[in-house]
């Protein structure tokens, strides 16, 4: 009802805007459904609604995951960014301070690829309504923020009032995952002055859950120095407590050639922060290049070292693409990491041909080695193939199938997944497994697009596929989905 009510108001006035609408279903039903163990349905469901007015923009979105009840999540905001000096957002809130060591919200970083460390970590101030269900869903933030500009003079500050999960999964199926939505209450305050290149940020958290609470305060100072050809950030958090993090990077890059140096600390514990180098560690390194030729090679490669409290952990890696000929790109992908003592080396070689602008046919061929002491070794390779075709402007077909021989989780590879438009698009293989997928789009017009798409998994021996209540009976798993995309003026 709340849905309709705010599409019927941005379809009357004079606005602009976009809206989408997904749904998803698998098939066999999972133990959760079998075994009444879900409050829910097996099907997935998204809507999201975004307008503009003037220096005003609102979004609307709702969403509820496989076992979930109809209309589990609702959530929206709205933001200003017409005046130059004022940028504002209310409810809930996508926030990052410069590089998000004293306050940064959706979630912490998970890891960092040795591939991309040629760039220097992303520097924002950034308050805007969020727009994705992941930053709303388990551990949202819900608030006002606001950022005043004066010459070189600037002033943000954010107030939250929220309700979180006690767990970090955002799934609302079971009862005991129910008894612990929004369970715990978080009252947030932050500030920072920033005058130049120079900022001073200071954040305290409040979190309680029935007779325990817990309070966090954190203070930094933050930098960001740059011109056309080179970038010199960093910033610096302490915790009350005496919990000390930080980041620091340099980097310099022309059109042919970039690299970039980064240190930091990240130790994880910090509530609404993030680190640079990924997960939590006591000393970071990290560098990266990016290295174009006149001859159509590109050269990503990088390392990184991370000093952590339980196992250390080493990764590096290069990828080297080259137009091979008129229309056809190489590829050639190896990365190894080292993580206490398991090492894993994983590569991948790859082809894309493209014969015309309607065409597209792609190869890949990737492979993995697992090593770790007192386990038994694995290793494992697969193939991909994937055949785009657009007959015509209004329809686009795609069509892929992959294949894995791996001797169990560790040595998987990582297939393709032709997901829609703001879903994450990868799928982990192993064992001997099979993924058959199609997909095509529809342009009704040039403001409307419908989406569809099934995949078919099989894993050869298997006498059911997931575990928990996701298990599933039997070898196999198909899933279908429908998306549409529409914008208005």
């Amino acid at each position: 009802m709340i849905f309709a009510i705010f599409a019927a108001l941005a379809l009357t006035m004079d606005t602009g805007g976009d809206f989408r609408l997904r749904a998803e279903h698998r098939w066999p039903r999972p133990v959760g459904i079998t075994g009444n163990l879900w409050q829910g349905d097996a099907v997935s469901f998204y809507q999201r609604l975004r307008t503009s007015f003037g220096p005003w923009s609102c979004v609307l979105l709702t969403e509820k995951d496989p076992g979930e009840e109809w209309g589990d999540l609702i959530a929206g905001g709205i933001g200003s960014t017409g005046a130059k000096s004022l940028t504002a957002a209310a409810g809930a809130l996508r926030v990052q301070m410069a590089h998000g060591l004293v306050l940064t919200h959706p979630g912490e970083w998970s890891g960092s690829d040795a591939l991309s460390l040629s760039k220097t970590p992303g520097f924002r101030m950034r308050f805007s309504p969020s727009e994705s269900p992941g930053g709303c869903d388990a551990d949202p933030l819900t608030g006002a923020a606001a950022e005043y500009r004066l010459s070189s003079f600037s002033f943000s500050a954010v107030l939250g009032w929220s309700n979180i999960d006690t767990g970090s999964s955002g799934l609302h199926r079971t009862e005991s995952e129910i008894q612990n939505r929004r369970a715990v209450e978080e009252k947030l305050a932050a500030v920072r002055a920033g005058y130049g290149n120079w900022g001073l940020s200071f954040a305290r958290v409040n979190r309680t859950h029935q007779s325990l609470s817990e309070s966090f305060s954190r203070i930094g100072a933050d930098f960001l120095y740059s011109n056309e050809e080179s970038v010199l950030t960093g910033e610096i958090a302490s915790d009350l407590d005496s919990t000390f993090n930080f980041l620091i990077s340099a980097g310099r890059g022309s059109s042919q050639f970039n690299h970039a140096l980064t240190m930091s600390r990240y130790t994880g514990s910090g509530v609404r922060s993030a680190g640079g180098l990924g997960s939590s560690h006591l000393l970071g390194a990290g560098y990266g290049i990016r290295w174009r030729s006149q001859r159509g090679v590109t050269l990503d490669a990088g390392v990184l070292l991370l000093d952590r409290e339980t196992d250390d952990s080493f990764s590096t890696g290069f990828q080297l693409t080259e137009r091979a000929m008129n229309r056809t790109d190489l590829t050639q992908k190896l990365k190894y990491s080292v993580s206490g003592d398991a090492q894993t080396l994983s590569g991948q070689l790859s082809a894309v041909w493209s014969p015309n602008s309607g065409l597209t046919l792609s190869l890949k061929l990737p492979f993995t080695v697992y090593r770790c002491s007192g386990s038994p070794a694995e290793s494992g390779t697969g193939v991909e193939v994937r055949l785009k075709h657009v007959p015509f402007d209004m329809l686009e077909v795609t069509v892929a199938a992959a294949a894995s021989g791996t001797d169990g989780w560790n040595s998987r590879i990582y297939a393709y997944s032709l997901s829609f438009p703001g879903e994450f698009g990868s799928q982990a293989l192993y064992n001997s497994s099979v993924l058959l997928q199609g997909a095509f789009s529809v342009h009704i017009s040039e403001n409307a697009t419908v989406r569809m798409k099934a995949s078919w998994y099989r894993m050869n021996g298997a006498e059911s596929l997931g575990s928990g209540s996701d298990e599933t009976p039997g070898s196999s798993r198909t899933s279908a989905g429908l998306q549409v995309d529409w914008s208005f003026q």
